[in-house]
């Protein structure tokens, strides 16, 4: 049973689709970044996961049953889909007291999710006087309060300062890759996204474009190969008789179009040179992302 599941989900408002028969999971132990231009569907489809929107036709489930039918929704779920939700007259430590009392946890929790985003020197400063930056950190601790296993952060990178960012890659990947939660984070900062995320799950227009592993759709089958030899001037031509275009580069090494990685080698070892580098260039994310959505566009 995966963590999230979403199925064949769909929304409208009036004669608008936000969300049109969208499909995908995430797992425990991975972080998935849900990705779409405004408009997209993406918040749309977190109100209908947690309940705050009630879907047309599909499911959403968390742990195998929709949201409201959690027994203890902060021990299952961490949510973040605004950094604006605090009453501005309350500190940030009375504010996830307030948590805490209601969802029946020990007032102890307030403190040590402070701690956990780097709050703690801050906790009796009232809201009003927070940053972006701060009320998303505070959102977060907020998330925390319960120890779940699931969270569901929408642009949690907003109004984070680049120090903040850092922090919260390296916050979100300790939340998946070492203690095992399942996270599925909405966002537009793409260069952030990619070196974050496992997954990704593209939707434009309500509808679900690609999605699969970080390092699928970022990988081109039929992008370049770049080649690097001791002997650059052997290989090279040699490459080129067997049918590939060859581009020396800068840097030394050899850019290779037109030859699958296995005829490299098959010429590597007919020429008798020693081979030091051999990968496909990588297509970014942004670039697959500006392609797929723009293709629906």
């Amino acid at each position: 049973m995966s963590a999230i599941e979403i199925s064949q989900l769909a929304k409208s408002f009036g004669p608008v689709k936000a969300v049109d028969g969208v499909s995908f999971t995430v797992e425990a132990g991975t972080i998935t970044g849900y990705l779409g231009p405004n408009g997209a569907g993406k918040t749309t489809t977190l109100r209908c996961l947690l309940g705050l929107v009630t879907a047309d036709a599909g499911t959403a489930l968390v742990n195998g049953v929709p949201y409201p039918q959690l027994k203890q929704p902060l021990a299952a779920v961490g949510a973040v889909l605004e950094a604006t939700n605090f009453h501005p007259g309350r500190t940030a430590i009375n504010h996830l007291r307030i948590l805490c009392t209601a969802a029946g946890l020990p007032q102890q929790r307030a403190a040590e999710a402070l701690e956990q985003v780097g709050l703690a020197d801050v906790a009796s400063k009232r809201v009003s006087g927070f940053s972006m930056g701060m009320r998303q950190r505070l959102g977060l601790a907020g998330a925390l309060i319960g120890h779940p296993e699931v969270f569901i952060l929408d642009e949690p990178a907003n109004g984070l300062d680049p120090s903040g960012i850092q922090w919260l890659r390296g916050f979100l990947k300790h939340l998946a890759h070492e203690r095992g939660a399942a996270v599925l984070v909405s966002s537009h900062v793409l260069a952030e996204v990619e070196q974050t995320v496992d997954n990704v799950v593209i939707i434009a227009k309500g509808r679900l474009v690609r999605q699969g592993t970080l390092a699928e759709l970022t990988r081109n089958g039929d992008a370049p190969l770049r080649v690097r030899s001791l002997d650059p001037q052997t290989l090279g031509p040699a490459l080129e008789r067997a049918g590939g275009a060859v581009e020396p580069l800068d840097d030394g090494a050899l850019r290779v179009r037109g030859l699958a990685a296995e005829r490299v080698g098959e010429v590597v070892l007919a020429e008798q040179v020693v081979l030091t580098e051999l990968v496909q260039e990588r297509t970014d994310l942004q670039r697959v992302f500006l392609e797929l959505t723009e293709e629906t566009s």
